[in-house]
């Protein structure tokens, strides 16, 4: 009786170890983007300013991916690490989707223009000093046939308001 359960626990261990060993593990299709902003220069306190993301398709094949017109967000913070919020308080988006093939190397940029308001990528800061902005990016991948959501964010990138 005991050789027995010593053998059907080392059947049911060998059976879920590796299944919760492979969720630990980050999926490969994850490590061919790369997510960045464009350089954020010339920032005057009072004016308005653009924020602009990508995603660069770094692998040596393309792919095709699916989004909303909310594909990137931003979130910036002052030197005290406060977050500066959007100066709007209503924030409108379509639902709208798009599809698109990425060549390998290319960076696609989509702030969802006419979409959306633009207060989600333009900002308005009323304090000189150093701050930094941290671009997300949501997104659907066709992985040989199924759709996988992909969610990255970038390093923070730093930038002046004069």
């Amino acid at each position: 009786m005991i050789k027995l359960n010593i053998k059907v626990l080392s059947l049911i261990l060998f059976l879920i170890l590796p299944a919760c060993s492979a969720s630990n593990e980050k999926d490969a299709s994850d490590s061919i983007f790369q997510v960045g902003v464009d350089e954020i220069e010339n920032v005057k306190v009072n004016e308005t300013f653009q924020i602009v993301g990508y995603l660069k398709n770094s692998s040596k094949k393309a792919v095709e991916i699916s989004h909303g017109s909310g594909m990137f967000s931003y979130e910036i913070y002052n030197e005290a690490g406060e977050r500066i919020l959007p100066d709007a308080t209503v924030l409108l988006e379509h639902a709208i989707g798009y599809q698109v093939e990425l060549r390998p190397g290319e960076e696609y940029r989509n702030n969802g223009q006419d979409q959306r308001s633009k207060e989600y990528y333009e900002f308005v800061i009323q304090q000189p000093g150093n701050y930094k902005v941290k671009t997300h990016v949501e997104f659907m991948m066709n992985n040989d046939g199924k759709q996988k959501k992909i969610s990255l964010s970038s390093e923070f990138n730093e930038f002046k308001v004069q």
